[in-house]
């Protein structure tokens, strides 16, 4: 959404209650002051107070549309304590059916943005000032009739295009005469209103008294009221009389799945009068902001009650400069838990500028304080969105943490002004070293490449400050993400583990891959290649022990979380050594035996000696390690013995050294299993580098990738075989009735994709609309013609989506009903006088875009659709169990039919014969 700064009035105290609430203190200079008379003018001053510190926009237009987008949030001028002149930016949702859906308590200020101000100047000031007032009287009125913050309401467009359209006519008319007088103008001397309209009115009257602007204050008085009528006429028909029964529930998608909230959905249909007996408890156990998979709710959820809730899709915001609120079914705010993540890390890198401030051996105030809110950032999974209050909470916690362990006088330095011509990879890296992030972060030299790669990419053209702010910002989030592995495991809970990181591999995705190629005897060349990619991490040998406590606990070997899977020319080019992680900054690299080294020789099976040559090491220190506990056990053996034959009597020393001796065993017999598994496991290792490095002295180049080749082929086969075979056996398991339903929607979806696929609607659209602004020479021809080509290639991707989603369910490896297939959104259809234009203007007939998929024409007044049956006036839901007159092709149920038939044998429609005594001989017995 773009929205332009000169279209937006704001007073400078609402644009500084609005920058204050989207961008952090750090951010914000001391010496700004807020006091121009236009929005853009504020921002303009903002950027040059900040001294390149809000680099990370491009212009004032890229800072306004990011404040913008804390406009679209429902309720904002509540949350942001709004007052004055202000304007809010309600965002119109699209349902599944393609119906146009917005919050219900985005209704007043949506119907207000149509409102135009007839006035400059002083009086435009005023005049917007009276106008807020005056439709305030409305809201306590409209929130009264609906019960959460969650729910939505149907949107007429033209209706509020017609109101926008009156309001200027009654503008025109009202400075047509301009000698209106006002007899009896009020008196504000000595009065006083609740809403401070009258108050407002005198501040203005002694500044420019009304004696002396009759005039103005005559047409003001009459604008308000107009805008007042005609406004409460169009809430009235739009909205407090439209159809509500259908349930609203917000459907999120995220990634490849979409989401409802579980108490919204409870809400929504117990409002609604629907049964929700069979899952209420199980819901209200759940937190307030949990959700289910939209497969889920399919399941639990009954067909019928299925069919009066409008799911209304909601698209997520992104946000670089704080998380966009949504409203939650307890009438608070949540906001997607990845999105108040980054915002901390954010706050972390480039607000307070940590890691700039912090030596090496503070990271470890960072890395507890993350443990602290693991509970909130759960590594095992939790709910997509968390309240505003843990968001709170987490933001307090972290400012106390930085104030007592990371807060320093230390002056930092800023990013500095990238050059005309862009930066350089090499520039990148002279800024961080400049930024001293080297010195807490040694690792970021490696990152320089990676992250200068990622905005490349992202950006075609020259690089400029706000890519360099972007690619600090990566190089930062990739190495604490490297000593977080538990943060990382919870963005691969929320599936953006590759969206935060694309160039590093997620070692949580590929676990499984790398168990099942770790459990093969053997492997093709592809194969070895890419377990040699899998197996490309750190692993971290664990430290001496140093006392019996850290004796007794667990040794861990896990795998550093992020490690680049780099292409094979990046693996050539890229340095043997890289710097010491933090983890272990002392542990010394274990120097490769001459048997390795010879290895080496062979790309297919280095890393694969490589680990075992780790392994090894690790098993020798292990061994180390039980030679000095059983020296200890010794001692201390002899020493109980030294005391019995000296006849102390100390009981409670003996007993403690028994104690020691006991716990020691149990050290030393675990010790014992991890030998005897690391010895396996090196074992398995070498024979299977054995096995690798005399399968590619055997093979020659071609018998390789001729072997490559049909190991992809056979996998291919395998593939389709098990499809074909979990297809079937799903078919077998579907009765043939439902089967028969299921393969007639899935032969008309494929046939509606292959029309899709060949009618290409979008393109032919945006085809014929390029043609007539070409041809037309007519600006108001123009707008008109690219307004209805946006519309509808709108329209029809949201019906080529509908369509691949339930090609999705039907192909999927769960059984779907043919009740539980959502109806298809109706295909759009160019209007008439888009298709006059094109007519009149080439003299011929605009081209048909997919004909077959358009709906027949409707049925005139006063007939009833060929869906009702005409004897028992109900609708028929397919063409299943209905009979057809073959002279008006008028449906009618098979039922219906027979009871029919005992009295008459022709049409209820058209009279003629509909079937003869031959045809249905029985329908008159019982």
């Amino acid at each position: 959404m773009l929205v332009s700064s000169k279209d937006m009035v704001f007073s400078s105290e609402n644009v500084k209650q609005l920058v204050k609430r989207c961008i952090p203190n750090e951010l914000i200079p001391v010496d700004w002051k807020c006091d121009q008379s236009d929005i853009r003018s504020n921002l303009e001053s903002l950027l040059e107070c900040s001294r390149g510190q809000l680099g990370m926009f491009e212009s004032v237009t890229a800072l306004f549309q990011a404040l913008a987008n804390f406009l679209t949030v429902p309720g904002c001028v509540t949350m942001l304590q709004f007052d004055g002149i202000y304007a809010t930016l309600p965002l119109i949702h699209t349902s599944i059916k393609g119906v146009e859906y917005i919050y219900k308590m985005d209704v007043l200020e949506l119907i207000s943005l149509a409102v135009p101000c007839p006035f400059e100047g002083w009086q435009a000031e005023l005049v917007r000032l009276a106008v807020k007032s005056r439709l305030k009287c409305f809201e306590a009125d409209w929130k009264s009739r609906f019960n959460s913050n969650c729910e939505m309401i149907k949107v007429d467009l033209a209706k509020l295009k017609t109101f926008a359209v009156n309001l200027h006519e009654c503008a025109k008319a009202l400075f047509k005469n301009t000698e209106l007088c006002m007899p009896n103008l009020p008196d504000f001397s000595n009065v006083e209103s609740t809403d401070g309209s009258y108050e407002m009115l005198k501040s203005f009257d002694e500044k420019y008294p009304i004696a002396k602007n009759k005039q103005f204050y005559t047409q003001m008085f009459s604008w308000v009221v107009t805008v007042g009528k005609l406004f409460k006429k169009v809430l009235e028909e739009s909205f407090m009389s439209a159809d509500d029964s259908k349930a609203t529930v917000r459907l999120f998608k995220i990634g490849k799945d979409s989401y409802v909230m579980a108490h919204e959905l409870l809400q929504s249909m117990k409002n609604k009068n629907m049964d929700v007996s069979e899952f209420e408890e199980e819901f209200l156990k759940m937190t307030n902001v949990a959700t289910f998979n939209f497969r889920e709710v399919a399941q639990k959820v009954k067909i019928g009650d299925m069919k009066n809730i409008e799911f209304i899709r909601i698209n997520t915001r992104e946000s670089n400069i704080t998380p966009i609120p949504i409203p939650a079914p307890d009438g608070t705010y949540c906001v997607p838990a990845t999105d108040a993540l980054y915002d901390l890390i954010s706050d972390i890198t480039m607000f307070k500028k940590v890691f700039q401030r912090i030596n090496r051996s503070q990271f470890e105030h960072i890395i507890n304080f993350f443990e602290s809110v693991e509970h909130i950032f759960r590594h095992n999974g939790g709910d997509y969105f968390i309240s505003m209050e843990d968001v709170e909470w987490v933001k307090a916690k972290w400012e106390k943490t930085y104030k007592e362990n990371l807060k320093s006088s230390v002056a930092v330095k800023h990013i500095r002004k990238v050059r005309k011509g862009g930066f350089t990879e090499d520039d990148l890296d002279k800024e961080l070293e400049y930024l001293n992030l080297y010195n807490c972060l040694p690792e970021t030299k490696r990152e320089v490449k990676w992250a200068y790669k990622l905005v490349t990419k992202e950006r075609n053209s020259t690089l400029k400050l706000e890519d360099m702010h972007s690619a600090v910002f990566q190089c930062q989030l990739t190495i604490l993400l490297e000593n977080l592995p538990k943060v990382y495991q919870f963005l691969h809970s929320q599936k953006v583990c590759m969206k935060w990181v694309p160039y590093v591999a997620c070692v949580f995705c590929e676990k499984p891959r790398l168990e099942t190629l770790l459990n093969k005897s053997s492997r093709t060349e592809e194969e070895g290649q890419e377990f040699m990619e899998l197996t490309d991490v750190s692993v971290v040998a664990p430290p001496e022990k140093t006392n019996v406590i850290e004796e007794d606990k667990e040794q861990e070997v896990s795998f550093a979380v992020p490690k680049k899977k780099r292409s094979r020319k990046a693996k050539k080019s890229e340095e043997a050594s890289s710097p010491t992680p933090l983890d272990s900054p002392s542990t010394p690299e274990p120097e490769m035996p001459e048997t390795s080294k010879e290895s080496q020789s062979c790309p297919k099976c280095s890393r694969a000696s490589h680990f075992a040559d780790v392994a090894n090491e690790k098993l020798r220190v292990s061994k180390v390690e039980c030679k000095h506990l059983k020296k200890e056990l010794a001692n201390a053996e002899l020493e109980v013995e030294v005391q019995k034959q000296k006849g102390m009597d100390k009981d409670e020393r003996i007993r403690i050294l028994e104690e020691l001796l006991k716990s020691k065993d149990d050290i030393i017999k675990r010790q014992n299993m991890d030998l005897l598994a690391k010895q396996d496991t090196i074992m398995n290792l070498e024979m299977e580098v054995e096995s690798n490095y005399n399968t590619i002295q055997e093979y020659s180049t071609t018998i390789m990738n001729l072997g490559k080749s049909l190991a992809e082929k056979d996998s291919r086969i395998k593939y389709l075989e098990s499809e074909k075979q979990s297809k079937v056996r799903i078919m077998d398991q579907r009765s043939d009735e439902e089967t028969e339903k299921v393969r007639d929607v899935l032969f008309k979806l494929l046939e509606i994709q292959g029309t899709l696929r060949s009618g290409n609607p979008v393109g032919k659209c945006r085809e014929l609309a390029q043609r007539i602004c070409m041809k037309a020479h007519n600006k108001q021809i123009e707008d008109a013609t690219k307004i209805e080509a946006i519309k509808f290639c709108e329209k029809a991707k949201v019906y080529i989506q509908a369509v691949n989603t339930q090609l999705e369910m039907i192909r999927g490896s769960r059984l779907v009903n043919s009740e539980e297939i959502p109806e298809l959104p109706e295909f759009p259809a160019l209007s008439r006088g888009f298709l006059k234009t094109y007519e009149d203007i080439f003299k011929s007939e605009a081209p048909k875009i997919c004909q077959s998929l358009l709906k027949a024409p409707a049925v005139k007044p006063g007939e009833l659709a060929d869906t009702d049956c005409l004897i028992c006036i109900e609708e028929m839901e397919s063409e299943e169990g209905t009979i057809k007159c073959e002279c008006c092709k008028r449906r009618y149920h098979t039922e219906c039919a027979q009871e029919w038939f005992k009295t008459k044998r022709t049409c209820p429609a058209c009279s003629s014969a509909l079937l003869d005594d031959s045809e249905f001989p029985t329908l008159g017995q019982r």
